[in-house]
């Protein structure tokens, strides 16, 4: 069962009528062009980024945070060459990404709090899926990160558009008999997995990434019968699983100590990929070593 198939093409887009998708801007185009290109520039790049000097402040704030271990970085040009394109790219996104669904002018100030947390839970889903594909020696670890921050980008658009909405979606990580977007499918006749699709689809993240997003949570039907599902949506699917839970998201959105998904397919994710509970317990480790996981931005 597909989170599609609870609701219809009409609601979607009655529900879209009230929600604003932000599209990318100039600059993330204008990059994926440079890296599509057979010999990308890395300085062309850095010269993209350093032409917004809030961007460019941004993009070092970040790269000198702890997560990348408290680097003294002084020039997005040093940046670039000492990290690549691809994580630039990807802090670039999310940056962008954040700012765009957060500046609306109307936006209540309990709700911009909520939303600012929830950036802060879906930048920690997304460098756990990266940390997962990188020891998995996954050859698209950038694509894993993108997978993580998109994944629930419908979140802070629904709650722009319902105000009940934290509510709602708090309760359907309680529920353990059904899908977590069935909730929202009860309240709204659409769930944060359709929008945040169209999101993703709106930003041109690749096609297999977007019905990934799609399906995320159908995931105890994908990995507990022998479907038809994509060998390689399936792999990646399973990184997100394990990134959402490694990074605590159950309780930094729903409130709740327990990952009610993940208990229903740790196991056949595990032997999917080709993991053992020691190596699992090592993930989890150096996901926290790296500063992921028990956080409470909800709280």
């Amino acid at each position: 069962m597909t989170s599609e198939a609870l609701i219809t093409q009409e609601n979607i887009e009655a529900i879209l009528k009230g929600i604003t998708i932000p599209s990318p801007p100039q600059v993330i185009a204008d990059l994926q062009m440079e890296m599509a290109m057979p010999s990308p520039d890395l300085n062309e790049m850095a010269d993209m980024i350093s032409k917004d000097p809030g961007l460019a402040g941004g993009v070092l704030k970040t790269l000198n945070s702890p997560f990348y271990g408290n680097r003294d970085i002084g020039s997005i040009s040093k940046a670039v060459m000492m990290l690549g394109m691809n994580t630039i790219a990807n802090i670039v996104n999310t940056l962008y990404l954040r700012d765009s669904m957060s500046q609306q002018d109307d936006i209540a100030d309990d709700v911009y709090k909520a939303m600012t947390r929830f950036w802060d839970s879906a930048t920690d889903v997304a460098r756990a899926c990266e940390l997962i594909a990188q020891r998995l020696r996954y050859n698209h670890p950038d694509m894993a990160y993108m997978l993580g921050l998109f994944h629930n980008a419908g979140i802070p658009l629904l709650m722009q558009r319902f105000p009940d909405y934290p509510q709602v979606i708090a309760e359907s990580y309680l529920l353990e008999e059904h899908r977590i977007v069935d909730c929202e499918n009860k309240h709204y006749m659409c769930n944060h997995a359709v929008v945040s699709f169209y999101a993703a689809r709106s930003w041109k993240l690749p096609p297999l990434l977007c019905k990934v997003i799609a399906e995320h949570h159908s995931a105890v039907d994908i990995f507990t019968e022998k479907d038809r599902t994509d060998p390689d949506e399936k792999y990646l699917l399973a990184i997100l699983k394990m990134g959402e839970h490694l990074a605590g998201l159950p309780k930094a959105i729903g409130n709740n100590d327990e990952d009610l998904e993940w208990q229903q397919i740790e196991d056949v994710v595990l032997e999917y990929l080709g993991l053992s509970s020691v190596d699992y317990d090592d993930l989890v480790a150096y996901a926290s070593d790296n500063g992921i996981g028990g956080q409470t931005y909800f709280m």
